[in-house]
């Protein structure tokens, strides 16, 4: 069986990097939810694994006798969700630990609202109600939101939770976002709290942890491989997450028990790995970006070298330093380029420069 899966939101049975950042954030948040780990965010570029972890935590929390675990999504009507959704867990997870909720009433797991009472005020009472009875019995509640934008809803929701978590209510709430999603969302006027919140960046994977999975699997497979061969494999996934998965599952799937994996098996793979980041990955990546942030990584990809003097990007751009200076620190933020030396900067997903080179010519004729 392919040990490696690069199928997005499932948990790996590779989970490189994560592990300790999963029990470490289960076991502060068990023992105390009053931690700053209550309100967190993961981020991180796509692809690096931000909703497998979110899977994870949910997971294992869900195991727990005294967690209750609500996932939402941004395209829900959050608060009325929540409201249902956390009555229904209680109620088939705990049978009569909800009693009846005073001033409303209940069939089946619908709620019968006042007409003269505003929407949004009965659901507010309705989850302090369950809250607090779920507090009498020391039962916990974890929401999740998964790829969180600054909608209406969602700064609605995020209201309410911060009127929740001054009531010392026990709930806690984790999130997931693209960097520049979470940096909006952040610098929401309502909803500067989140500033304070515990940030969770998902950074690339080590190349030593990757190096050593590769070898592992490999050899539990019976699948040979040189450590030059290794250092192939690790360098051409750059760190990233879904590449690693990715890449690892298409050596498994083209070898066979006993093989041996040289330089010709990685070559023969080497274009449907490249077409799998470009349509899974890199596409949405690249469309997301603003104008101007995609003449500066096109000015980047023009240059015959990995590692690109911002003096070189600016003489593409025709752009004065001040202004590539504020293009430069949104590539940073989104994770899309690093540092590489004073005045200097380099993609760091792999294979990108070859995307973007081969994307541009598709801007170029306007389709």
């Amino acid at each position: 069986m392919n040990p490696f899966n690069p199928n997005f939101g499932k948990v790996p049975q590779l989970f490189l990097d994560r592990n300790q950042i999963v029990n470490e954030y289960i076991s502060e948040l068990d023992s105390n939810l009053d931690s700053p780990l209550q309100t967190s965010v993961i981020y991180g570029v796509r692809g690096s694994g931000k909703t497998s972890l979110l899977t994870d935590i949910s997971n294992q929390l869900r195991e727990k006798g005294h967690w209750i675990v609500i996932d939402l999504t941004t395209n829900q009507n959050l608060i009325p969700t929540l409201t249902y959704s956390l009555y229904q867990e209680a109620t088939s997870k705990f049978q009569q630990l909800i009693g009846k909720l005073k001033g409303f009433k209940v069939s089946g797991f619908e709620f019968q609202l006042q007409n003269d009472v505003p929407q949004s005020i009965q659901y507010q009472m309705m989850l302090k109600q369950i809250l607090k009875q779920l507090a009498e019995k020391h039962i916990k509640v974890l929401v999740t939101l998964d790829e969180v934008k600054a909608t209406k809803e969602v700064r609605e929701f995020a209201s309410l939770y911060q009127l929740l978590i001054r009531e010392n209510l026990p709930i806690a709430l984790i999130m997931t976002g693209l960097p520049e999603n979470i940096s909006e969302l952040q610098n929401n006027s309502v909803l500067t709290f989140l500033l304070r919140s515990n940030r969770i960046e998902l950074s690339p994977l080590s190349h030593e942890a990757i190096i050593k999975a590769f070898a592992e699997k490999f050899n539990d497979g019976n699948r040979k491989a040189t450590p030059s061969i290794l250092h192939r494999l690790t360098l051409l996934t750059r760190g990233y997450a879904y590449a690693f998965q990715l890449l690892g599952y298409l050596v498994w799937k083209n070898g066979t028990e006993g093989d041996v994996i040289d330089d010709q098996l990685i070559d023969r793979l080497l274009p449907e790995y490249q077409l799998a980041l470009s349509r899974n990955a890199y596409t949405k990546i690249y469309q997301d970006l603003s104008y101007q942030d995609r003449e500066f990584v096109r000015a980047m990809a023009n240059s015959a070298d990995d590692k690109v003097k911002m003096k070189y990007i600016g003489e593409q751009m025709e752009k004065p330093s001040n202004y590539i200076a504020n293009y430069r620190q949104r590539l940073l933020d989104s994770q899309l380029i690093r540092v590489a030396g004073y005045g200097y900067v380099s993609f760091t997903l792999p294979l990108f420069k070859d995307f973007v080179q081969w994307y541009a010519q598709y801007d170029d004729a306007g389709f």
